[in-house]
C-alpha cells in the first residue's frame, strides 16, 4: 500500500465534530437512564408481586388449616338464632320476643340446660334463644342466691337464680321458670321433648 491509499482509508472515516460527540454522548446517557429506569421498575414490579404472591398464599394455607374456605356450607331456609350473650344485655337484646336461658355452662345443670337449649331447635326453628353463662365473671353479679332475690325488672337490676329461662317480649318479661325444675315443665309442656 502506498502513502496516498493510507491517506485515503484515513479520509474515508467520517469526522465527527465536538458538537456531534458531545450530542451524542448525551443521547447515550439519556438512553442508559431510561434503561437503569425500566430496569427498577422492572425489579420493584416483581418485588411487589413476590410479596402480594406470598400474603395470598400465607391466606390460603391459613384457611385451610382454619377449615373455613374449604368447608362446603349448607345453609338452611330457617335457623335457630342461638347465641351466648351477656346477662347484662338480656332484657335489650333485640326486639320483638325471644328466650333467654341463665345456667353455669359447666355446673350441675350444664346437661340439662344443653338439652332444653336444644330442645328449642327441634320445636321451632325461628325461636330466638339467648344463653347467658351464669359461672362467667362477667355476669356472675346477676345470680341469686334464693328466690327472694330475683328482679327481672331491668338490666341494671336483673337478678336470678341458676338455672332460669326468662320469656321475654318487646323488652319486657313475660314468663319466669326459675329453678331446673320449673324449665323441664315448661320444656315438656311446651316443647314436648322426650326427657
Amino acid at each position: 500500500m502506498s502513502k496516498n491509499d493510507k491517506k485515503e482509508k484515513k479520509d474515508k472515516k467520517p469526522k465527527t465534530t465536538n458538537k456531534e460527540n458531545k450530542k451524542r454522548l448525551k443521547e447515550l446517557e439519556r438512553q442508559a437512564k431510561a434503561n437503569e429506569s425500566n430496569y427498577e421498575m422492572t425489579r420493584l414490579f416483581k418485588i411487589l408481586a413476590g410479596v402480594i404472591g406470598a400474603l395470598i398464599l400465607f391466606g390460603l394455607v391459613f384457611a385451610y388449616f382454619h377449615g373455613d374456605i374449604f368447608k362446603k356450607k349448607t345453609k338452611t331456609k330457617e335457623e335457630i338464632q342461638n347465641v351466648e350473650i351477656l346477662a347484662g344485655t338480656a332484657l335489650t337484646k333485640q326486639s320483638g320476643e325471644y328466650y333467654v336461658l341463665f345456667y353455669d355452662f359447666d355446673g350441675d345443670n350444664k346437661e340439662l340446660m344443653n338439652k332444653v337449649y336444644a330442645a328449642f331447635d327441634r320445636y321451632d326453628r325461628t325461636m330466638k334463644v339467648f344463653k347467658v353463662n351464669l359461672g362467667s365473671v362477667l355476669n356472675k353479679s346477676y345470680k341469686a342466691n334464693s328466690n327472694e332475690e330475683i328482679n327481672t325488672s331491668n338490666n341494671k337490676d336483673l337478678k336470678v337464680v341458676e338455672p332460669t329461662l326468662l320469656k321475654i317480649n318487646e323488652g319486657n318479661v313475660v314468663n319466669v321458670y326459675s329453678g331446673k325444675d320449673a324449665i323441664v315443665s315448661f320444656e315438656e309442656e311446651l316443647i314436648k321433648v322426650e326427657k
